[in-house]
């Protein structure tokens, strides 16, 4: 069997539950591992589960996402991180994207573009730029 890429959620809100998320997110190329409603959540179980990707919503956790996003960068840097919201303005997009996310999405857009961003965001750099073998986990542009 394949490696799975492995994600962690750090989602506090109760309507996108584990269910949303296992239907949302092919499970023959990924795995969600574990899904945390808190900052120290989220890191406490990065560190113990190694998350390939982690999923974070900017105003989960008393609007902590920003500080779960710096974070869990600092202790990840491996993994790509992105992050959600239901605003629509580039002004959080840039404030997470300053904060170490790879990639942001509005939650409206989740179904459309999530699973096209966790594609992009695990290509290996070789198909990209000729790095062979570190994959290419950095900013990614959601415009249309």
């Amino acid at each position: 069997m394949s490696y799975r890429q492995k994600i962690l959620v750090a989602d506090s809100s109760k309507y996108f539950g584990s269910n949303f998320w296992a239907k949302l997110i092919p499970d023959t190329e990924f795995k969600v591992v574990g899904q945390a409603g808190s900052t120290a959540e989220a890191v406490t179980m990065a560190a113990k589960l190694t998350p390939d990707i982690i999923l974070a919503d900017l105003f989960h956790s008393e609007m902590q996402g920003l500080k779960t996003v710096k974070t869990l960068r600092q202790a990840h840097p491996q993994a790509a991180i992105i992050t959600f919201s239901p605003d629509t303005s580039t002004q959080y997009e840039q404030a997470a994207l300053q904060a170490g996310a790879s990639a942001c999405v509005t939650k409206s857009e989740l179904a459309d573009k999530l699973v096209q961003l966790l594609y992009k965001l695990v290509t290996p750099k070789s198909s990209i730029n000729g790095n062979n073998g570190i994959f290419a986990k950095h900013a990614v542009s959601t415009s249309h």
